[in-house]
């Protein structure tokens, strides 16, 4: 398994998303937008990084396509 940067930037700022939205109802804190932003683009992060995922799994299964194809082409 690889580290995805990604990832790894979908959990930094879930984890700041988090921690503005907590301080948004119960502080004194920067506007909503910033909240909603964040989260905005927390989501934007897992999305790009399940994107990915299933772009390699399609082209996994195009090879696995085209091995078959060749396997009976053979015989």
């Amino acid at each position: 398994m690889t580290i995805n940067i990604k990832e790894i930037l979908f959990y930094i700022f879930l984890i700041l998303s988090m921690i503005l939205l907590v301080w948004s109802v119960f502080g004194n804190s920067p506007s909503e937008f910033v909240t909603l932003v964040s989260i905005m683009f927390t989501l934007l992060l897992k999305m790009w990084a399940i994107s990915d995922r299933q772009i390699r799994l399609e082209n996994g299964f195009k090879h696995l396509a085209h091995d078959f194809k060749e396997h009976i082409t053979k015989k």
